[in-house]
C-alpha cells in the first residue's frame, strides 16, 4: 500500500512537469518520456528530455529496506552550446503544457578543406593543404512544430575559400585575363601557389532535428564571389618572394548545396557546387568542401 502511494505520488508531480526531492525541487518542463520501473525492492523512475534540451537525463531509484528507504539521484549534465541563439518571439498555438518560441536567432560557424572536382587535366590540387572557413554572422530559424523538431533557416554570410595546387605547378594569369597553369622556373625553388575567392553568402535551409544528438539539414548557399586572387610564395636566390595577381575572372554568382550534419552530438557539413569557380577560358574546376560546423 505505501509503495502505491508512493508510486500515485511520482505520478501526479511528473503530470505537472515537476519532480520533488526532500531537501530541494527539481522542474523538468514538458518531459519526452517518463518510466516508472517497480519491483519488490526498488522503485526507478526515468525522466527523458526537457524543454530545451532532448538529451537530458533525471533518474531516481529508491531501494525499499524493511520500513525504510534509501534514495539515489542521478541528473545527466545541461547541454551547452558554442554559439548561444536567442529567441524571438512565441507560438501563437502555445498551450500551458507547450511553450516552445517559434522563431531563433542564432550564428555559425564552418571550418573544413577544399577538394575540387572536374578539375581541369593540367591541374593537381592539394586538398589538405587547401581550406575554407565561413560563417553565418546572421540566421533565422522558424520553427514549423511544437517541438521544435523542423525548421527552416535563412542566413546572411561570409565565407573564405583557397585552391592550392601542388609544388612544381603555380597558376599565373594571361594577358586576356584568363587563369592557366604553368611549371615554376628551375631557378625558383617553390612554396605555394594558391587561388583565392571570397564571398557574400546567403542560405535556405530546411533542418530536421531526431533528438539524442542527431540531426540533419539541407538547401541551397548563393555565393555573391566579390573578389578572387592569386597568389605565390617562392624562393630565389634565399630570399622569400610573393607575386599576387587580382581581376582572374571569377564567376560572381555560384550556387553550393550544403548539407550539415550532427551524428552523436558532433557537427560536420558537405558543400558541393555544380558551377566552375572561374569564368570560360580559364583553368575548369567545381568547389567541393567537408569539414566542421558549429
Amino acid at each position: 500500500m505505501k509503495r502505491i502511494i508512493y508510486l500515485s505520488f511520482i505520478i501526479w508531480q511528473l503530470s505537472f512537469s515537476s519532480v520533488a526531492a526532500q531537501n530541494d525541487t527539481l522542474i523538468i518542463n514538458h518531459p519526452e518520456k517518463v518510466t516508472i520501473i517497480s519491483s519488490d525492492s526498488l522503485q526507478r523512475v526515468i525522466v527523458n528530455g526537457k524543454q530545451g534540451d532532448d538529451d537530458f537525463v533525471y533518474q531516481n531509484t529508491i531501494r525499499l529496506v524493511d520500513a525504510n528507504y534509501e534514495s539515489n539521484t542521478r541528473i545527466s549534465r545541461d547541454h551547452w552550446e558554442l554559439i548561444p541563439s536567442v529567441k524571438v518571439g512565441r507560438n501563437k498555438n502555445d498551450t500551458a503544457f507547450y511553450s516552445r518560441y517559434s522563431n531563433e536567432i542564432s550564428a555559425h560557424i564552418g571550418v573544413g578543406f577544399t577538394c575540387p572536382t572536374k578539375v581541369d587535366e593540367r591541374v593537381d590540387f592539394s586538398t589538405f593543404r587547401s581550406w575554407e572557413i565561413f560563417a553565418t554572422v546572421l540566421q533565422w530559424d522558424h520553427f514549423l512544430d511544437r517541438r521544435g523538431r523542423n525548421k527552416l533557416s535563412l542566413g546572411l554570410g561570409i565565407d573564405w575559400r583557397n585552391y592550392r595546387i601542388t609544388d612544381d605547378q603555380l597558376f599565373t594569369k594571361a594577358p586576356d585575363g584568363n587563369v592557366t597553369v604553368e611549371k615554376f622556373p628551375l631557378e625558383l625553388e617553390p612554396k605555394f601557389s594558391r587561388i583565392k575567392v571570397f564571398s557574400f553568402t546567403t542560405t535556405l535551409r530546411f533542418e530536421h532535428d531526431f533528438g539524442h544528438g542527431f540531426s540533419f539539414g539541407f538547401g541551397p548557399v548563393v555565393n555573391f564571389n566579390t573578389y578572387a586572387s592569386i597568389k605565390t610564395r617562392y624562393k630565389l636566390l634565399g630570399d622569400n618572394l610573393k607575386h599576387i595577381e587580382k581581376n582572374i575572372r571569377q564567376r560572381p554568382v555560384t550556387i553550393d548545396w550544403m548539407l550539415n550534419m550532427s551524428i552523436a552530438d558532433f557537427p560536420f557539413y558537405v558543400k558541393y557546387s555544380n558551377d566552375d569557380v572561374l569564368k570560360d577560358g580559364g583553368v575548369k574546376f567545381r568547389s567541393l568542401s567537408f569539414g566542421l560546423y558549429l
